[in-house]
């Protein structure tokens, strides 16, 4: 019995030439398990959300089956977390299709035992790894259990043992008769399934069963390379090369929580060495201490440089309009310029798998998650480091394009650069000269190398020099802590607000929000900070929290006040204090920057007090109850509590999303050594990155919202 069916659909992204979808007609029937394949940009992830109702098509027929309950779990997962705890976030889904509180506990603890993060339930989510947050994400979707469940590449970022597990639940969710959508790079996941779609070019150009599929060689050839399954190794001898990079003894941890402890090994130049691990073991941390951009708390680090690091997370790598220019900005920093500069970018679009004129002048953000991760590698590349190292610099590809990646290091490693990278894919592992995994790591003794042994006669390379913390990435743990003060907390602190209804917590908190932006008097300001004040006494919230956020948030309330001394015109009447060039010093301006940074401190206490006291959905539900009686009069107040939903959860988001481009940009050697003066130069392009992702953020958050079935 057909459940969703596509007549000649088309669709094509605005201010987008090629249309994703062409001519597109699918009959999904009722129980069926279907991989939808494809090499990266083919259009399955627009069909999929297609499919989810997400998009209309611009033309062709689209209808679902009345009461059809779909379930979409999007490719990037930090963009469809809607809570700031764990379990929360799970329950946000049955909590909007109004369950009972028992069942909706009960779903929780089930679809989180399922994905195996069950005793991760009371974290905060931004504490989550990227693994870790893909099976929340995932979580959230099954715990409303969907009657047609669309899984966008759920796997990407999953251990063998996690992804098996997950394969068998989808298998065992599909015999209780739940139609199935697994879009997948995985050969196996693909022969997993009964039927199998494929696209290219936005075109269908396969669809049988699964056996069907095995027969159909050009296909197969076309998406997995299955003529050359494994690259085999150099077999370089590994003890007769130089050491370019030695970590002895190094050991990280975050407040109350131990990363790893006493790491040992070497890396040897001109090698490609593969690690392994599950997801959340740590690995991106080690990277990130290798790389300057955490500070170890014991043990040293040494290196012939300093390690260029690709992020796991490639769209926060990607902050330029254009793909050749984003390419181009690390090595800009590094000193190229010219002809040499054009030539890099486009030896390194070309290693990573990019056409320079084909993708030279794409906008980075409207490219495929698969491209967009192989636009950060080349930036990586470009920067000619003698130490490169890419965190899961695989994921979310199809077949081809895994290999070429792999290619793609096995020549760097041939050039005589050190490379190291991490995945989940064993087969990946073996094409490395050296496989490091992670248990072994962690069990040997601190005296030990693990992956290379080392012997009286290694050769260690003579230049090589302590790797330090970039003196700039403490501001890394400034808006951690920051973004932690921002967060509801596990568990809601029984104060005199606590228990009172949500919607009362709500008209307090708007009260004296709007208040503090509308009083225009120093006198009534300071009154506003002391009433939020006494508000974060009220709830139990400690003060010192306060003053940290505010700490943190100094650098930036002082750069706005410095453009309003700058910007803002002097009034008749006003008295000059000062004036140099344009720059004018007047009683008033003077009298208005107090004013700001009191409305400031007044916002960020009072911001930072109700999402300490409130869970997400008495957010929710508290200015639903305040605008109820708008809401009778016909008022559309759902829109205003949607977009207030994604203000809370945004500012956390978004302090995160900061993080990650500070963190390309000290890769990239812009942010690293800059002070005073320079590093407010450097923090103003910022600003357009950030607010580029923002307006994608939104969108990305408001449909996980809708995922979610909030209305």
């Amino acid at each position: 019995m057909s459940l969703v069916s596509l007549k000649n659909v088309n669709y094509k992204y605005p201010q987008c030439q090629t249309p994703a979808l062409k001519d597109i007609s699918i009959e999904i029937n009722k129980g069926e398990y279907i991989a939808l394949a494809g090499l990266n940009g083919s259009g399955k992830s627009t069909l999929a959300r297609l499919i989810a109702g997400f998009i209309q098509p611009e033309s062709g027929d689209f209808t679902v089956e009345k009461n059809t309950l779909p379930g979409i779990v999007f490719q990037q997962p930090k963009e469809q977390i809607v809570a700031g705890i764990v379990e929360r976030d799970t329950a946000f889904g049955p909590q909007n299709l109004n369950m009972s509180k028992a069942e909706i506990e009960l779903r929780t603890i089930e679809c989180l035992t399922v994905v195996g993060i069950a005793d991760k339930a009371m974290n905060r989510t931004f504490e989550l790894s990227l693994g870790q947050t893909q099976r929340l994400a995932f979580s959230g979707i099954l715990a409303l259990f969907p009657s047609l469940l669309i899984l966008d590449e759920v796997t990407a970022m999953l251990d063998p043992k996690a992804r098996e597990e997950l394969v068998e639940f989808i298998r065992q969710w599909n015999a209780k008769g739940h139609t199935v959508i697994h879009v997948t790079h995985d050969e196996d996941e693909v022969l997993a399934a009964g039927r199998v779609i494929v696209l290219d070019k936005g075109r269908k150009i396969f669809d049988g069963s699964s056996e069907e599929f095995k027969k159909a060689a050009p296909v197969k050839d076309m998406l997995f390379d299955s003529g050359d399954q494994c690259l085999p190794s150099s077999k370089i001898n590994l003890q007769e090369r130089e050491t370019s990079l030695k970590v002895e003894n190094l050991s990280f941890s975050y407040e109350g929580y131990e990363v790893f402890k006493n790491l040992s090994f070497e890396l040897k130049k001109g090698s490609l060495v593969a690690l392994t691990g599950p997801s959340g073991c740590g690995k991106s941390t080690l990277f990130e201490c290798l790389a300057g951009l955490k500070k170890a708390d014991s043990g040293s680090i040494k290196g012939s440089c300093i390690p260029a690091l690709a992020l796991q997370e490639s769209e926060a790598a990607l902050f330029e309009r254009y793909a050749a220019d984003d390419v181009a900005f690390g090595a800009i920093n590094e000193g190229f310029k010219g002809k040499e500069l054009v030539r890099r970018v486009k030896s390194s679009m070309e290693l990573a798998g990019l056409n320079y004129k084909e993708y030279g002048n794409r906008s980075s953000f409207n490219l495929s998650g698969g491209e967009k991760r192989k636009l950060s590698i080349a930036g990586i590349i470009a920067l000619n480091r003698d130490i490169l190292i890419f965190d899961e610099p695989t994921s979310a590809l199809d077949g081809v394009s895994r290999k070429t990646v792999l290619r793609t290091l096995r020549q760097l490693a041939d050039e005589g650069k050190t490379v190291l990278f991490s995945t989940h894919r064993m087969e990946e592992a073996a094409a490395a000269d050296c496989h490091i995994l992670w248990k072994d790591l962690i069990a040997t003794k601190a005296d030990d190398k693990a992956g290379l042994e080392a012997k009286e006669d290694v050769k260690t390379g003579t230049q090589l020099k302590n790797i330090e913390a970039a003196s700039n990435s403490l501001i890394l743990n400034s808006i951690q802590k920051l973004t932690g003060v921002l967060t509801a907390p596990a568990k809601v602190p029984s104060s005199l607000l606590s228990d009172k209804p949500a919607w009362l917590k709500t008209l307090i908190f708007l009260f004296l929000f709007t208040a503090s932006l509308a009083v225009q008097s120093v006198s009534l300001c300071a009154i506003m900070l002391g009433l939020n004040f006494i508000y974060a006494l009220c709830s139990s919230f400690s003060l010192k929290k306060v003053f940290t956020a505010l700490r943190k948030l100094l650098p930036f309330i002082l750069f706005f006040l410095l453009l309003e001394f700058i910007f803002y015109p002097v009034s008749k009447g006003d008295s000059e204090i000062f004036r140099w060039k344009f720059i004018v010093i007047s009683e008033y301006k003077i009298l208005l920057s107090v004013k700001t940074l009191i409305r400031a401190l007044c916002s960020v206490t009072c911001v930072a007090v109700f999402i300490s006291s409130t869970s997400e959905r008495e957010i929710l539900d508290g200015l639903s109850g305040v605008l109820l009686p708008l809401a009778k009069a016909g008022v559309p107040v759902r829109y205003l509590v949607l977009v207030t939903g994604i203000i809370f959860r945004f500012m956390p988001l978004l302090l995160d999303e900061l993080s990650a481009i500070i963190k390309t940009q000290i890769v990239r050697g812009a942010f690293s050594h800059a002070k005073g003066l320079k590093k407010l130069k450097i923090l103003i392009p910022l600003f357009v990155p950030l607010m580029l992702q923002t307006f994608r953020k939104a969108q990305f958050l408001a449909d996980a919202l809708t995922a979610r079935y909030f209305k």
